[in-house]
């Protein structure tokens, strides 16, 4: 009888073992799955980054942008350039002098002319300022994004274990880790 109960009791054990390993079979089957769908979307995005076009259409953008932010230079230096000279003719204190206040000493048409055109440079600074603030904003968002998938990636990195001659899985340590020395 004893016999009989220790049989039953080894099928048991062995048919309780049987169905784990066909969990843990189940479960490392999804794990490389997903793994295999995370490399393929690191490999995907990659060549997007890669992409030569990308970085072109980016680099003639910004050599485009920086002609543009030459000139806008080149024409704020004219400006005040003249209203520095203006203001000599005028016998008034350069340092104080603005558009606003020099317009007052041209003629009506001129003065409305400088008037207007001042309004619309201040509405334009307006909104290259909000388009600048929304561009960050992106460009912010874009950074926060690959460092958390940087963050993701290695903590499954650190997270990952090795298996050990005994079946179980041990901590991988870290070593040499690199540091920074700037300071």
């Amino acid at each position: 009888m004893l016999e009989h109960n220790m049989h039953l009791s080894n099928h048991l054990e062995e048919s309780v073992n049987d169905e784990l390993f066909d969990s843990l079979i189940d479960v490392l089957t999804s794990e490389r799955s997903v793994y295999q769908e995370l490399k393929s979307f690191l490999i995907s995005e990659k060549d997007m980054l890669v992409k030569s076009s990308a970085f072109a259409e980016i680099n003639k953008s910004n050599a485009a942008k920086e002609n543009i932010i030459l000139k806008v230079r080149i024409s704020q230096e004219a400006r005040i350039n003249l209203l520095k000279k203006i203001s000599r003719n005028l016998d008034i204190n350069e340092e104080g002098a603005s558009l606003a206040s020099l317009a007052v000493y041209a003629g009506s048409g001129k003065r409305q002319t400088i008037a207007n055109l001042r309004n619309d440079l201040l509405q334009i600074s307006a909104e290259i300022e909000l388009i600048n603030k929304e561009n960050s904003y992106i460009l912010d968002k874009s950074i926060y994004n690959v460092k958390a998938s940087l963050e993701f990636l290695t903590s499954l990195l650190e997270r990952s274990g090795i298996y050990l001659g005994n079946g179980k899985i041990g901590i991988m340590q870290n070593n040499g880790r690199l540091l920074s020395t700037e300071g």
